[in-house]
Order: structure tokens, then C-alpha cells, then sequence
């Protein structure tokens, strides 16, 4: 059995803005996108790490890889206009065996701890499809188009999806499948998941572990990169 990790890295990074996706932006003088890589490659469960990329960006992931000695970064595939369709690319190329771990994750989750990585490998081995969450804290309502709230919602019912979401393979795979047939397309793999009827099991996440989306975000990453 082996572990392949999945790193989808198209997105555009819109909502930061400026001439780079988000992933190429650097924290520490080290983009963003090395340092979540490296978390990974230095993990000995992990045998191989797979990049879906944008073509353009090609070479500068070459690059960057080159530059970190990051060995187990060894394909890059091309990204499509979804994250569902980039992480699907990156499975048809994975070369996984039916019992094998695949492990999804955001590019821009750079602080990502080795023991949040082995857990989700062993509740991916243990449930074969395996997300970690987080409590949320604020109250949560909902609310309908005219802005008025309809209903408090139970917040211990509640819970916030981080990465890495792990699954094996044929799993993941058959999901996927089921999902390109039917047009549907999710947020995450454990909406895939969920769409074709598996149980995804939930554990805890880390509150470190946090993705970058906005520009403040990256602020608080330059305070907190370690």
C-alpha cells in the first residue's frame, strides 16, 4: 500500500488579486506552495506527491520543486477549470492500486502538521473516506433572501471542512466517476463522496491549520510561518 498525495494548484487566487495565483505568493521568502509541499514530502508515509497545475505555470513549478529538493513532487499534471476536475486529472494519472491512500490538499494549507497528515492516513486505512473538521464557535443562523433569519441552527451539529481529506482509492476513484456521469460538481472530495453514498468520517482538525484566501490571511501567515 502506498500513500499519494494530491495538490491541486489551478485556482487562479481571485480574491487576493495581483499578477500571481495565491500558491506562487511567499511567505518567509518561500512560496507558498513549497512550504505545503514540503510538509508533505518530508512525511515518510507519503511516497509521491502530484501537482495539477495551469500549463502557463508549468515551469515555475519545475522550478520551485527543483529548488526545495523536493523529491517525492514528481508529476505534474495539467489542472482543470475546477478543482474537481484537477484532483480527477491527477487520479487518472496517479497509478494507485485499489487499497492505496490518497490524500487531497489545498495548496495554500501551508502549515499543516506531520501529525495531522498521519491521522488522516490512518482514519483513511481504518473508514476509507476521512475529513477533519473543526467546532465552530459563533452562532449560527439561517436566514432567508429578505434577510431575516428563519432559524438558530444547532452549532454542535456544525462543523468547518479542512484538508487533507483522505480516501482510498478505488473509493475516491469510483466517486469521481459517478460525479463527471451525473454533471455534479462539488466543493471538496468529501462532498464527492457524499454524492455517490459513502460515509465520510470526521476527526479533528488543527486551528493552525489555516488556508489562505484573502489578503489578510496572508498577513497573519507572515506572523505565524514557522
Amino acid at each position: 500500500m502506498k500513500v499519494v498525495v494530491v495538490i491541486p494548484a489551478a485556482g487562479t487566487g481571485s480574491r487576493i488579486g495581483g499578477p500571481l495565483p495565491k500558491q506562487y505568493l511567499k511567505i518567509s521568502g518561500k512560496e507558498i506552495i513549497a512550504h505545503t509541499m514540503e510538509k508533505f514530502n518530508s512525511c515518510r508515509e507519503v511516497d509521491r506527491i502530484i501537482i495539477a497545475a495551469e500549463p502557463g505555470h508549468f515551469v515555475r513549478l519545475s522550478a520551485i520543486i527543483r529548488k526545495n529538493r523536493l523529491r517525492k513532487a514528481k508529476t505534474i499534471v495539467e489542472g482543470g477549470k475546477t478543482r474537481q476536475q484537477s484532483v480527477f486529472n491527477a487520479l487518472k494519472v496517479s497509478g494507485c492500486s485499489a487499497g492505496d491512500i490518497v490524500l487531497v490538499h489545498d495548496s495554500v494549507r501551508p502549515f499543516v502538521s506531520k501529525e495531522l497528515i498521519r491521522s488522516t492516513i490512518r482514519h483513511a486505512k481504518r473508514y476509507k473516506c476521512a475529513l477533519p473538521v473543526m467546532p465552530v464557535s459563533d452562532t449560527v443562523k439561517k436566514i432567508g433572501r429578505d434577510g431575516i433569519v428563519k432559524e438558530t441552527i444547532d452549532r454542535n451539529m456544525i462543523v468547518t471542512a479542512q484538508t487533507p481529506q483522505g480516501f482510498r482509492f478505488d473509493t475516491l476513484f469510483r466517486a469521481f466517476e459517478k460525479a463527471a456521469s451525473k454533471r455534479y460538481d462539488g466543493t471538496d472530495e468529501s462532498s464527492v463522496a457524499e454524492f455517490a453514498g459513502c460515509k465520510v468520517k470526521t476527526f479533528p482538525g488543527e486551528k493552525g491549520n489555516i488556508k489562505i484566501t484573502v489578503k489578510e490571511d496572508l498577513k497573519h501567515a507572515g506572523k505565524t510561518d514557522r
